[in-house]
């Protein structure tokens, strides 16, 4: 199941942080807001107080000399504001998909988010698992352990370390490393989607340092034979490039809730907007590094997490792509016609004009002309263009609705002609 609600994440309270405490704190509609995310009567203990902060989890407020901070246990926040304004919600994402993002970016509400994780086993597109370099003692050094082809490989278990260093009982040698594989279709982007953000998130359930060696995490690109299998083979189709440019701290991996990774430029970048996304977790200091930890006789360090096998979406492996697309041409040259009677004809029974020489006349029966240097614009004039959307979208739309049509959704523009993509 997907989580809609995940689109008002850290990084929407973070853009949004100003509006959403004016609305917390303004005299009247502060206690009609504060009652739709629950923060009110029995539900809190700021009570009428002035709230300084806002996270999707968490409330912060100052008492006095004492600033007071209040948790829940998941992002309470987002969901509230997703379920409270639902219909809402869908019907802006139905305008910055089909209209603003395309046509007219800077009436974007900036909804357009695609969350992806891998299929589960039987797996139908993409993929998921740990592969690894796995011997018994007394093991190999470790410059040849992790410069291994790998020889174990698991693509069914709901949870399995991605980090994962095991020492051997000989001094100096090494008996396992591991790694971690994670695909995700991300085809539906398109071609002109404009990637503005990307974090990829493992849900943690385990860590442990008995080699005393603080183990980090991160994410490269990987390569996988196969996108719906994984081999042993695949151990060393990881590459060695972050894809963050930050890897996560033994001590910043939590064991109960999900490790977000933001991507930078280079990660961004190899997110596939037609296809799918392969990426990867392994160790940063010491696999990546190639350096050897700090040997300790027959005991691990590592870090867990959960996969695409874990019963629901809960906790699964998922990337989440932040993107805009990219507002098509109306034209080969891009340049509309300078002549004021280049404007299209609004009439019903206006056709593209056969001669490409020939160009659109302000006349009812004229017709546009196919000639790229009189294609008329994209963008709207200034201060004419007025898009109205309207229709019989209820609670339960979702995006596939918009698309193949069991929803009813109109959009009106005035002042502007509509370009076909």
């Amino acid at each position: 199941m997907t989580h809609y609600w995940t689109a008002f994440g850290s990084l929407f309270f973070l853009l949004h942080q100003d509006k959403l405490l004016w609305l917390l704190n303004a005299p009247v509609i502060g206690r009609w807001f504060r009652r739709i995310l629950r923060i009110s009567g029995d539900s809190s203990s700021v009570g009428s107080l002035k709230i300084d902060r806002i996270l999707p989890h968490a409330i912060f407020w100052w008492q006095g000399p004492y600033q007071r901070a209040e948790f829940r246990t998941h992002a309470k926040f987002s969901k509230r504001l997703y379920y409270a304004f639902r219909p809402l919600w869908w019907m802006l994402h139905a305008w910055d998909w089909c209209v603003a993002d395309r046509w007219v970016p800077e009436l974007s509400f900036g909804f357009d988010t695609l969350t992806k994780y891998p299929d589960a086993d039987p797996e139908t597109n993409t993929v998921d698992g740990v592969i690894a370099e796995d011997y018994t003692s007394p093991g190999k050094t470790w410059g040849t352990l992790i410069a291994g082809t790998g020889n174990w490989a698991s693509d069914t278990d709901a949870s399995e370390t991605p980090v994962w260093i095991h020492s051997s009982t000989t001094s100096g040698q090494w008996n396992s490393c591991a790694r971690g594989i994670f695909l995700f279709g991300t085809g539906a982007l398109g071609a002109s989607a404009s990637i503005s953000a990307a974090v990829m998130s493992l849900f943690g359930y385990s860590k442990g340092d008995n080699l005393s060696i603080t183990p980090n995490i991160d994410v490269y690109t990987s390569a996988p034979a196969s996108d719906t299998a994984l081999a042993a083979g695949d151990f060393d189709s990881l590459g060695s490039t972050s894809q963050t440019g930050s890897p996560i701290t033994y001590a910043g991996w939590s064991a109960s809730a999900y490790n977000d990774f933001t991507f930078d430029a280079t990660g961004r970048g190899n997110v596939s907007k037609t296809g799918i996304s392969k990426f990867g977790a392994r160790n940063a200091n010491y696999d990546v590094a190639g350096t050897p930890p700090t040997w300790s006789s027959y005991t691990n360090s590592y870090l867990g997490c959960y996969f695409a096998d874990q019963t629901g979406t809960d906790n699964d492996p998922k990337l989440v792509v932040t993107y805009t697309i990219s507002s098509p041409s109306a034209s080969p040259s891009g340049s509309p016609s300078g002549s004021p009677s280049a404007s299209p004809s609004a009439s019903p029974s206006a056709s593209p004009s056969a001669s490409p020489s020939a160009s659109p006349s302000a006349s009812p029966s004229a017709s546009p002309s196919q000639s790229p240097s009189a294609s008329p614009s994209a963008s709207p004039s200034p201060g004419n263009a007025i898009a109205t959307v309207t229709g019989t979208a209820t609670a339960t739309i979702i995006e596939t609705d918009i698309v193949t049509g069991n929803k009813t959704i109109a959009i009106t523009l005035n002042g502007d002609t509509w370009i076909p993509a």
